[in-house]
């Protein structure tokens, strides 16, 4: 009895036809026009990602070639004999050969002598199929050019390669190029679910999920993922037991992630790569997919049609979104920063836990970091602080100088009580409030106990504000002034004496002077007024004395004494008085 051996799933359901090939209708279409129409190049290039049927289709194409019994569709009926031969890998007319062993010149000669040779079969093709062409030598690939442009009637060579750009432009303009896409995910998922019911499999939809996420569109790479993990559950695919296979961390690890970067909690960035490591995972990996998830976020703030330029599931779209609300854009770019430095310093050979460690702290507290990106990081946290404590003050100080609702009403005479208490007063009796003027602010209540170190405090940020208000033009004007005294709720800036201009400017600038204190009451939690005034220059005594100061006569009679200018030129600069001759004297 003949024992049948295992084949792997990749192998065992292997495309036997163009139509089964998954998510390349674009290049099997093609393909099977030709042979029908008989069309068919002397050379192609088969170029993409791992997995996605560059050397199943070159098989394919050469039993449609080859077969007797095609169908009107340019299909191998997968009968005859030679289908056969091909499928089994016994026929004489399909030669496979991998580049990577193969590469030398000595090869390719034997490859120019054979080709001479005629096919097994009267009126059949000859099919060469070089897989990893890009491993070819230069001169093993110089070698192939004249027998790849001109080969004989009866051969056919496909070139399949993951990286076209390798090859010699010589090669790549003597065929027909096909470019293999990745799978799409659900294309995948479906074809994964269609082979886990022939085999039994009990597929979870979350499961196919990841297997397609992690496959990255290469339909061997799932297939083997997904055999991997029935084996280990039973028969069961779940998304824990694709997670326990591959070392992968949960999506509740990333979210306690974002959680960590959003409250600053060092302890729980480090309690999670403890867990992490407890739990078996790959920190490698969990690094890889930080930054896949940090670049969702990234997208969930700046592309608000994500389904159309990702392919991911719609529960992974809905929680990059609900994620990224937690967090700022420039606090996701700094992560992705991180992460990738960290990613390239485990390459390196780094101690993954340390390196995972760092990078974690150095996110959650951007103050251990010294790099411009800490920097702005703790700038925004600043900033958003000092927002909160704006918008809060006023209403508090709103709360302390309101009167209470006794004081508001008219003043009533102790001798009419029920005149006072009358639901409906007499409009002779009401008088309009006066308004008050603008310039007091009646809505705002003057900032208590200010001082000058306070508005130095605030004033870079005061000046970058009235910049977004009034443009840099007008801001210009502002930024030669600064903070000289405080005076009640009256902030002094002061401007340089020799800026005369600046300072007429800045006076007569109305609309200017009211941004700066709406901005300024804004960060300082109370109304404020500003006035500019000529900085005071203290005079600096003088070096010389009364009796040293020569007079002006005293000067031109020096200059008239003894001291010749020249004389003074050729001793500062070490040069030589040459008089003026005549033309060609020396």
């Amino acid at each position: 009895m003949r024992r049948v051996e295992y084949q792997a799933l990749y192998r065992k359901y292997r495309p036997q036809t163009f139509g089964e090939v998954v998510g390349q209708r674009h290049v099997t279409e093609t393909l099977a026009h030709e042979v029908t129409e008989g069309k068919v190049a002397h050379a192609y290039l088969f170029a993409g990602p791992r997995g996605t049927g560059k050397t199943t289709t070159a098989r394919i194409l050469a039993k449609a070639l080859n077969c007797p019994n095609r169908t009107a569709e340019g299909e191998p009926d997968n009968t005859c004999d030679s289908c056969v031969a091909v499928t089994d890998g016994t026929s004489l007319d399909v030669i496979e050969l991998d580049a990577a062993s193969h590469n030398k010149v000595e090869d390719i000669r034997e490859i120019r002598v054979n080709v001479g040779t005629v096919a097994s079969v009267g009126g059949a093709h000859r099919v060469y199929i070089l897989d990893e062409a890009h491993m070819l030598s230069r001169a093993a690939g110089n070698a192939l050019l004249k027998t790849l442009e001109e080969p004989p009637e009866h051969v056919i060579f496909v070139l399949a390669t993951t990286e076209p750009y390798k090859l010699l432009d010589t090669i790549r303009s003597r065929a027909q190029r096909f470019d293999f896409h990745p799978i799409p995910g659900e294309t995948l998922a479906a074809y994964l679910g269609e082979l886990a019911g022939r085999e039994g499999y009990e597929l979870a939809p979350e499961a196919a999920s990841v297997i397609t996420h992690h496959a990255r569109g290469s339909a061997r790479d799932a297939l083997s993922l997904m055999e991997q993990v029935a084996a280990l559950g039973g028969g069961a695919v779940t998304a824990r037991g694709v997670g326990r296979a591959l070392g992968l961390a949960d999506r509740e690890a990333f979210e306690r992630l974002v959680g960590a970067i959003d409250e600053g909690d060092a302890a729980g960035a480090l309690a999670l790569v403890a867990a992490l490591a407890a739990e078996g995972a790959d920190l490698r990996r969990f690094v890889a997919d930080s930054l896949e998830f940090f670049r969702g976020l990234f997208l969930a703030h700046y592309a608000p049609n994500m389904e159309e330029i990702v392919d991911e599931g719609t529960d992974v779209i809905e929680q990059w979104r609900k994620q990224a609300a937690r967090l700022s854009s420039a606090q996701v770019l700094r992560a992705l920063d991180e992460l990738g430095d960290a990613l390239t310093q485990l390459r390196e050979g780094r101690e993954e836990r340390l390196v995972l460690e760092l990078a974690l702290l150095r996110l959650v507290r951007p103050e251990t970091a010294s790099d411009t990106g800490a920097l702005a990081a703790r700038l925004d946290r600043v900033e958003d602080r000092l927002r909160r404590l704006a918008s809060a003050a006023p209403a508090q100080a709103a709360e302390r100088e309101a009167p209470p609702p006794a004081a508001a009403a008219a003043p009533v005479s102790p001798s009419a009580p029920f005149a006072a208490a009358s639901d409906e007063p007499k409009a002779e009796e009401e008088e309009p409030a006066p308004e008050a003027p603008p310039e007091e602010r009646p809505d705002l209540a003057p900032v208590e106990g200010l001082d000058l170190a306070a508005v130095e405090t605030v004033w870079p940020a005061l000046v970058t504000r009235v910049r977004d208000a009034v443009g840099p033009r007008r801001n210009a004007l502002l930024r030669e002034a600064k903070p000289a005294s405080v005076e009640g709720a009256t902030v002094v800036l002061s401007v340089a004496e020799h800026m005369k201009f600046h300072l007429e400017q800045l006076k007569a600038d109305e609309e200017l002077r009211e941004v700066v204190e709406r901005e300024a009451a804004e960060l300082l939690g109370g109304g404020v007024t500003v006035q500019y005034r000529e900085e005071e220059v203290a005079e600096q005594p003088s070096l010389l004395g009364e009796d040293e100061i020569p007079a002006a006569h005293e000067l031109v009679d020096a200059g008239e004494g003894g001291i010749d200018p020249a004389e003074l030129v050729v001793d500062m600069l070490g040069g030589q008085v040459v008089e003026d001759g005549a033309p060609g004297e020396g």
